[in-house]
């Protein structure tokens, strides 16, 4: 492990390659033994590949990859009710089986589906987890990469940090969650380059896009072949239940202790909600500007207007 946590830092904004082989300690909890990028990278591409191999085509796999409190949940259960199959981080639990000494279930795809979607999320309990791949676990499990398309989420860095400490704060320590924060959010240069590398198509969507979504989301799904009904961004009803069975969300079962119910909320539509910011100290408010996280966020807005056509809703998107 590097010496400080700044050291780390920076090999994630080099996307150093060294990185991959750095050892990330265990916590005792989340993570009950030491392992590597690369050791955690191929172990789930093992059992990927197992559940690849059954023969089953390629459909184009979206998947939607930020920071954790993204807005990313109700994005998933907007696929779903799209009629799109839609999954719960089916590879990163993969992972976190790993992470506890275990080892986790392939993920099975639909017959007959032209596109799925899977939310991947960065952290928030420990270091791999941030800075965890899974476009290139399913690329080192053999999936095509012209058949995957990253959409990577992004939300104001105030409003995520304060969700982050609201949800989670008392599971791990203030602190270390800030900085699993602060690597998750870097890590979107890492996945950015990888995809470039690979071969991958991109397009951002931060959370801020759900307020207008009438004019994002038809133009989202045109992005990622499949059909937009208006209908979808409304009158969820039962379906709204994020965490329930009339979900259109296919959850997989998580391993002990990062079952969490409860996490996610319910809607009865797809539209942006402001979160308070005032539990954020001065001190918080000064790392975000520090590691540079308004800024990624900026850059995030200004690719989404330019990948959905949008170049001069910027404004709208930000206010």
């Amino acid at each position: 492990m590097p010496e400080s946590f700044e050291q780390l830092v920076e090999l994630v904004r080099e996307d150093d390659p060294t990185l991959e082989h750095v050892e990330l300690a265990p916590d005792g909890v989340y993570q009950r033994r030491s392992v590597t990028l690369a050791e955690a990278t191929r172990e789930t591409a093992a059992v990927l590949r197992e559940g690849f191999s059954s023969g089953r085509g390629s459909p184009l796999i979206v998947i939607g990859w930020g920071k954790c409190r993204v807005g990313s949940t109700a994005l998933t259960n907007l696929f779903g009710i799209s009629g799109v199959p839609a999954y719960y981080q089916p590879v990163k639990t993969i992972l976190r089986y790993h992470l506890l000494g275990g080892r986790g279930r392939p993920w099975h795809l639909p017959d007959g589906a032209d596109v799925v979607f899977a939310k991947e999320m960065a952290g928030p309990y420990v270091t791999c987890e941030a800075l965890f791949n899974p476009i290139r676990c399913l690329v080192d499990a053999g999936y095509p990469p012209e058949r995957i398309h990253l959409l990577v989420l992004e939300r104001d860095p105030e409003e995520a940090l304060a969700s982050w400490l609201d949800k989670w704060s008392h599971r791990v320590a203030p602190e270390r969650l800030v900085r699993t924060f602060v690597l998750s959010s870097l890590n979107a240069g890492r996945m950015h380059a990888y995809a470039e590398r690979a071969g991958v198509e991109r397009t951002s969507f931060p959370y801020e896009a759900s307020r207008e979504p009438e004019l994002t989301v038809p133009r989202l799904l045109e992005r990622v072949g499949t059909e937009f009904r208006p209908e979808i961004l409304e009158d969820w009803g039962a379906t709204g239940r994020l965490e329930s069975a009339d979900s259109a969300i296919v959850f997989p079962e998580e391993p002990e202790p990062y079952a969490m119910p409860g996490l996610h909320g319910s809607g009865d539509a797809y539209r942006y909600r402001t979160r308070p910011t005032d539990s954020l100290t001065d001190e918080h408010r000064a790392l975000i500007r520090e590691h540079g996280l308004d800024d990624l966020h900026r850059r995030s807005l200004e690719a989404c207007a330019r990948d959905l056509g949008l170049a001069d809703r910027v404004p709208e998107l930000v206010r």
